[in-house]
This record gives C-alpha cells, sequence and structure tokens, in this order.
C-alpha cells in the first residue's frame, strides 16, 4: 500500500495584497463611473469641453441679467446746479490761491493785480475766506480758496442808508377835573351848663295929666 503526502496547504492561494489592491482600484473604479454618469446627465448627454462652454454661457447670461436688474433698481442721481459766480477782482500786486481755506496749504496758482475771480461765497458766516472756481469755462467747479483782502466785488451790495425815523407825537391828555364837594354848615349844639340869657324888661314911662278946657 502506498501512502500519498498531501500538497503544502496555501500554495495556490491569491496573495492578500493583491487583493487589497484590486479592491481599491474597484472602487475608485466605481466612484469615477458614478462622477462620469453624473456629469454626463447633468450636461444633458454634452462633452466636457461642450458642458464648460455651456457653462461660461450660463453664467455670463447670469452676470448680465443682474446688472440690468440692479442699474434698473439704482435711482439715477439728479443733476445738481453749478452755483453762480459772483465776479471779484484781484486788488494787490500778487494774490495766492490755495487748495485749502489756510494759509498753511499748498498754492494752487498766483493772480495778478486786476485778476477776475469767480467767487462762489464764503466758506462759513464770518470767514474770511471765500471759495472759488478755479476755471469757471469748464462744467465742473474746481474749487479753490482765496483770502477777503485780496479781492473785492466788482458790483458791491450797496449798504441801505439809515432812514430818520421821527419820534411819535405824544398827545397829551386832560385829567379830569375834581368837582368840588359842598361841606355841610357847621351846627351849633347848645351847652347844657350854659345859663338862658335874661330878657330885658321894659321900663314904664310916666304919662303927663291930660287937663281938658
Amino acid at each position: 500500500m502506498t501512502l500519498r503526502t498531501p500538497p503544502p496547504r496555501g500554495t495556490d492561494r491569491t496573495p492578500s495584497w493583491v487583493v487589497f489592491a484590486l479592491s481599491v482600484a474597484l472602487v475608485f473604479g466605481l466612484y469615477y463611473i458614478g462622477i462620469g454618469v453624473r456629469d454626463y446627465f447633468t450636461s444633458g448627454g454634452l462633452g466636457v469641453a461642450e458642458a464648460t462652454q455651456r457653462a461660461e454661457i450660463v453664467n455670463t447670461a447670469t452676470a448680465v441679467q443682474a446688472q440690468i436688474r440692479q442699474s434698473r433698481a439704482t435711482p439715477v442721481p439728479s443733476f445738481t446746479p453749478i452755483p453762480e459766480c459772483t465776479p471779484f477782482v484781484v486788488i494787490v500786486e500778487r494774490a495766492i490761491v490755495r487748495e485749502a481755506p489756510s494759509i498753511n496749504a499748498p498754492i494752487v496758482t498766483q493772480w495778478s493785480l486786476g485778476s477776475e475771480v469767480c467767487v462762489l461765497g464764503r466758506v462759513s458766516p464770518g470767514s474770511e475766506w471765500y471759495q472759488i472756481d478755479e476755471n469757471p469755462s469748464t462744467r465742473r467747479i474746481d474749487a479753490a480758496y482765496m483770502r477777503e483782502d485780496l479781492i473785492e466785488a466788482v458790483n458791491p451790495t450797496p449798504t441801505p442808508s439809515l432812514t430818520y425815523t421821527p419820534p411819535p407825537t405824544i398827545t397829551s391828555t386832560p385829567s379830569p377835573t375834581a368837582t368840588p364837594t359842598p361841606e355841610p354848615l357847621p351846627t351849633a349844639t347848645p351847652n347844657p351848663n350854659a345859663s338862658a340869657t335874661p330878657t330885658a324888661t321894659p321900663t314904664p314911662t310916666a304919662t303927663q295929666p291930660f287937663e281938658s278946657a
């Protein structure tokens, strides 16, 4: 009887690292297949280049529509009228024009005696600085500043003269005349202690006897 030797175990099995590599490859393959299927249905069956061009067109159209909506929603700014110039002239040999109402501000230019200046107004009430338009021929304001002691108005506003107002006439009102009230005469009050005044009794006169003839 002949004994048969069994074959060694594990000699015909696939190595484990090969199985792992195949599993990883299978997972990645399924992942990329899923992405491709999704992109296919998303792009409507277009290729990669065609889908990219279509996406760019859609994005551009969306941006244009957003700009149109924004321009319609944003109100158009109203036109601000340019203030009128008041003509002034330089009254010194050389007048300095500055960028700001300060003696320390940078110098813009210098104008000679008699140069006409377009004055827009004072910087603030009571300020010694005027705001001017350096170049009034343009349609915008080229703001600059000059001191009031360097220029004067061509047509100064006349100062109103004081008008004499006579004082109001005072009319004397006659005072009411007092009406005298008659005073009562004093009444004699009899004195009870006084004695009665005696009445004089007439003295009888003697009569001559009358004799008849």
